[in-house]
């Protein structure tokens, strides 16, 4: 941040103690406090970890897995705060956007494209659709398919473009993990968001009268969603290939 910069910053905090000082100490105070409750859930969470080993419990269990997924959610709401003030407090453009890349790494997004199909690697699961916090996701995402993109065109390679396509959904659950519970049922999944990002890249529309959608639920050695987006009438033979095995590693996508 240039020395002019800081001025500006003292010298309106001085015209009003609330802004814009004022307001940064109070995001400030507000993350330092989600950090502090995401801290209690693990550390409880651990503690109840210990007695479900111990006791082999499923009601044990249970509970240790409502203190991780409040944990998560906390954990999210205190990146999307941290966030939104990196973008207030960062005035170096450049600086910015080396930020947003480095975002796509850091969620270990992948994109590859061969043979007319795009492929999303997307190391976690997809949300509950009735989940009211889904920018964990599809923040990421998005930068992830712009940059990708980008790179496309800057490197004189194709840029896929579909008219009529389908987006299939392949969810990976860890086999090593409890399966009751966790794997849901397709139509709780929330995909509007992920179609809308990817519509605004690939395809001409979202509607339903040029994408198909289809989900596929798989097991393997880490939790996962991929994503496959192609025309139409390459589906049918794409999807007996992969339809050959019930249980795949994740490598096999």
């Amino acid at each position: 941040m240039g020395k002019s910069s800081i001025t500006d910053i003292v010298n309106a905090d001085q015209k009003n103690s609330t802004e814009p000082f004022g307001k940064i100490k109070g995001q400030l105070d507000e993350t330092q406090a989600l950090s502090w409750r995401m801290e209690q859930y693990m550390a409880e969470s651990r503690n109840v970890l210990t007695s479900c080993i111990r006791l082999k419990s499923e009601l044990q269990y249970d509970y240790f897995t409502e203190l991780v997924l409040e944990a998560a959610k906390t954990a999210e709401k205190l990146t999307d705060k941290l966030r939104r003030l990196t973008l207030e407090v960062t005035v170096n453009p450049v600086q910015y956007e080396n930020y947003k890349a480095e975002l796509v790494t850091i969620h270990g997004i992948e994109v590859e494209f061969s043979e007319g199909i795009v492929k999303v690697a997307l190391p976690l699961l997809m949300p509950h659709r009735k989940d009211f916090y889904t920018d964990f996701l599809y923040k990421p995402l998005h930068t992830a398919l712009q940059n990708w993109c980008m790179k496309q065109v800057k490197n004189g390679m194709e840029l896929p473009s579909y008219e009529e396509c389908l987006v299939c959904f392949v969810h990976v659950y860890n086999k090593k993990l409890p399966l009751a519970g966790r794997v849901r049922d397709h139509d709780n999944i929330e995909e509007k968001h992920v179609l809308d990002i990817i519509s605004s890249f690939y395809l001409k529309s979202d509607s339903g009268l040029f994408v198909d959608t289809f989900h596929m639920t798989r097991l393997g050695t880490e939790d996962g969603t991929f994503l496959f987006v192609m025309e139409s009438s390459r589906f049918p033979g794409w999807i007996r290939e992969k339809s050959q095995s019930l249980d795949i590693e994740k490598e096999a996508l």
